[in-house]
């Protein structure tokens, strides 16, 4: 399993954002309440500045490029079937948390590319056993490569 670290699990390119993309995740995400006014605005296509995106904007929402579905796999060992490798002797997995760094906004026009990688093991022992610590990294950066977004998530298995 420890071949697979730093191995890309997943990469994905968004559509451009769009100034609608961004208004309608900025009214659901404030609902009930009204959004800021600096997320309703037309854009650089209205004669506004271009509009910038809230951080928590997720530009795979609603569509990738080329997406093809996929089954669905809710096991303990789903990480390690997206890479490819032979998953670990778990049955649970627990939700350990998640760090997130931000970089720069997205803004209008920005296509964002999200590279999933497996990051780290770690092993403990636990009240029932040993534990599986992993760490997964999300790295979202623009078309000019700059950072936009970088996750790492835990995940507790046994």
């Amino acid at each position: 399993m420890r071949g697979g670290l730093g191995r890309t699990i997943r990469k994905r390119t968004s559509f451009p954002i769009s100034v609608s993309d961004i208004r309608k995740w900025a009214i659901a995400v404030y609902y009930p309440e009204e959004p800021p006014t600096e997320y309703l605005g037309a854009g650089a296509a209205g004669g506004d500045p271009p509009a910038t995106a809230p951080e928590e904007f997720n530009p795979f929402a609603w569509a990738t490029p080329g997406r093809e579905p996929k089954n669905p796999d809710a096991s303990a060992g789903f990480l390690e079937r997206q890479a490819g490798i032979t998953p670990p002797d778990v049955m649970f997995v627990v939700n350990g948390g998640t760090v997130c760094e931000y970089g720069v906004p997205m803004q209008e026009g920005d296509v964002i590319t999200a590279d999933f990688t497996l990051k780290s093991y770690t092993q403990k022992e636990g009240k029932r056993g040993p534990l599986l610590i992993t760490e997964t990294q999300d790295r979202w950066t623009n078309q000019r490569d700059e950072l936009v977004r970088n996750a790492v998530m835990t995940y507790i298995r046994y």
